[in-house]
């Protein structure tokens, strides 16, 4: 407990302060007294420069004011234009969460109604944006991330003490084993070891592998993996691929925490609850409960992009934005006093997309790189996003004109978002009098992308923020949420209808494939991967009959794919993010791609970049230093 008493020694004799705490590797100082409380920056400022640990300082029970007393004032103080739409109180944590539609009316110029709120209510405030857009999933969500603040406090303060335990390493060694996604695209694992430290990076399900077999799952009973003994789980992003496990982890007896951006822990919990939903109407088991989801929640831990975070007593995390979907991260690993630096990159785009910025490169330090190589392969060159563009709209225009329909399937998550995003400006020109509907979890996703406008691109933001052609609030947007409703859509006229699953293996997407698919007026566009054994990819690669649940459907209608909306950096994009890295690697290892992606990518980076590569299969264990 030596750190928390060199807090106390370095603040001020009237601070007043009833307990210091740790809050996983940050620190929380509970005071009593008002001035303090309200004037500390410069004794903070103290401690950071000291100990080099965030420090926030927090109101004990003795100052601040009851619940019901200090909501009357929020209301008094928050402007109506706010949107305020709900306070959460946590006593135990001395703050209180303030929803609202504009946060940064809440928060005011230069933080002065924050600074009010503080002053009248003696709580500390924490403000969150509420969806422009009203989705129960979402709602839900949300719900999960609040509750149990007395267990969070316990459970953080455990996880600040295990990261300052432990000795100096007798042998400093760091060694990455993959448990899943090597040499193929799904159940993405990575496993991460020195001697003082576990830690598992991702944990998702195969979408093209028989749901319950052994391939559909990561490796998870290797022998180098005790869940007891797992220090920290880190999820670079909220795709099934990656993250579907995640709360098989908590059932299975791991207990630690998890590590992610916001918007990736509330789309996590949006996909396993559907995950289990989904497999309950198949009638098969899910590998998990809705109990498990809410294990994991009261164990996440949401650094922001940037943030160096200490996750164990070796190990230091730093999340950067990847381009690839709302809220996911590169994922750099410093483990020890410099001895290596690991670069896991999950899923990554090297490009500018209408919704996202492309994948950060601001790295001062990288050994060891793990690449995905999904379009890694000596072909693999996406379209210019231009050009990409033209061809979807024409193609939509020319399906539309002659009346028929315009099937997409995409992930809820992603791709979704990109398409209507660039729909957005087309909605609007005079040409375009046509209904475009959206099936599955894309409403809910959109809710969430609402809610997390601060990890979109400027351009999104900016109609986010001016409520101007906003893409997820547009009039002729419909959303989809019953079989009566798909019914009519599939008998009504020309239109565009964006559904899940974006590779045909399960959701309503299945429900227009076989109503549809036997009509050559209409047209599907896939716009994103399609794994190797997937229904999507078979119609992709020609296939003229399929089976859709049970029954033999014949494929008439036009089948085009356009690459260039992909959330992933093709193998060109992959060169140049290697390249231009602040810090060039000295080794790579390719992962999430096909067998021969792999090994091609990992060829070409090693005569580009005149370093070690190589493309290990899933249990290869690799020592790097």
């Amino acid at each position: 407990m030596g750190e928390l008493e060199d807090v106390k020694d370095l603040l001020p004799a009237n601070a007043s302060i009833s307990d210091t705490r740790y809050e996983a590797s940050d620190i929380v100082i509970y005071t009593d007294s008002k001035e303090f409380f309200l004037d500390h920056s410069e004794a903070v400022r103290k401690i950071v420069s000291n100990l080099k640990k965030r420090v926030e300082v927090r109101p004990s029970s003795k100052l601040f004011s009851k619940p019901e007393n200090a909501e009357k004032k929020l209301k008094d103080i928050i402007p109506s234009e706010a949107g305020f739409d709900e306070a959460i109180f946590q006593p135990s944590l001395g703050k209180v969460i303030i929803r609202a539609e504009k946060p940064g009316r809440v928060i005011g110029n230069n933080g002065r109604t924050l600074d009010e709120i503080k002053k009248k209510t003696l709580w500390a405030p924490q403000v969150e944006r509420v969806p422009a857009i009203k989705s129960k999933i979402v709602d839900r969500a949300r719900e999960l991330t609040v509750e149990d603040p007395e267990f969070r406090k316990d459970f953080l303060h455990d996880v600040g003490k295990k990261i300052r335990r432990g000795d100096p390493p007798e042998d400093e060694w760091v060694r990455v084993g993959g448990l899943g996604g090597f040499r193929q695209v799904g159940r993405s694992s990575v496993l991460l070891q020195t001697e003082q430290s576990t830690v598992l990076m991702d944990a998702g399900i195969n979408p093209s592998a028989e749901p319950g077999t052994k391939d559909n799952f990561p490796i998870l009973n290797a022998p180098e993996l005790d869940l007891q003994d797992l220090d920290a789980v880190v999820l670079s992003h909220a795709h099934m691929d990656h993250c579907g496990m995640i709360p098989y982890l908590y059932k299975m007896g791991y207990d630690g925490p998890l590590y992610c951006t916001k918007p990736t822990r509330d789309l996590m919990i949006m996909l396993a609850l559907d995950y289990i939903g989904i497999a309950h109407q198949e009638n098969q088991d899910a590998p998990y409960d809705s109990s498990a989801i809410k294990k994991a929640i009261k164990r996440t831990i949401t650094p922001d992009y940037g943030e160096v975070t200490d996750i164990t007593s070796d190990m230091k995390l730093t999340l950067r934005n990847s381009g690839h979907i709302i809220g996911s991260s590169l994922c750099h690993v410093h483990v020890g006093e410099g001895i290596h630096n690991v670069l896991y990159t999950g899923d990554y785009n090297y490009d500018k997309s209408e919704m996202l910025r492309p994948a950060d490169t601001n790295f001062k330090r990288v050994e060891t790189m793990i690449t995905e190589s999904t379009y890694g392969g000596k072909d693999d060159r996406q379209q210019p996003r231009e050009e990409a563009q033209k061809k979807f709209l024409s193609k939509m225009k020319q399906t539309l004109s002659k009346g028929g329909k315009v099937i997409v399937p995409v992930f809820a998550i992603g791709r979704s978002q990109e398409i209507l995003g660039m729909l957005a400006d087309e909605l609007d020109r005079d040409y375009f009098d046509y209904p475009l509907y959206i099936d599955g979890m894309i409403k809910d996703a959109n809710a969430l992308h609402t809610a997390y406008p601060e990890f979109l691109s400027k351009k999104v933001q900016k109609k986010i923020f001016q409520e101007e052609n906003n893409p997820f609030t547009n009039d002729q947007l419909h959303s989809i949420g019953s079989n009566s409703e798909r019914e009519d859509v599939i008998e009504g006229g020309p239109s565009i209808i964006l559904a899940t699953s974006g590779m045909l293996t399960g959701g309503p997407i299945l429900s227009y494939l076989e109503a549809l698919a036997d009509d050559p007026k209409n047209t599907m566009i896939f716009v994103g991967y399609q794994a190797s054994g997937t229904l999507g990819n078979k119609i992709q690669q020609g296939r003229s009959t399929v089976n859709i649940n049970g029954k033999r459907v014949d494929v008439n209608l036009d089948v085009n794919t356009v690459s260039g909306f992909s959330a992933h950096s093709d193998r060109q994009q992959i060169i140049n993010f290697s390249k231009n890295l602040r810090s060039s690697p000295n080794r790579v290892l390719t992962n999430h791609g096909e067998e021969s992606k792999c090994f091609s990518l990992a060829s070409t980076l090693h005569k580009v970049l005149h370093i070690d590569t190589s493309a290990p299969q899933n249990l290869d264990v690799n020592r790097l230093n």
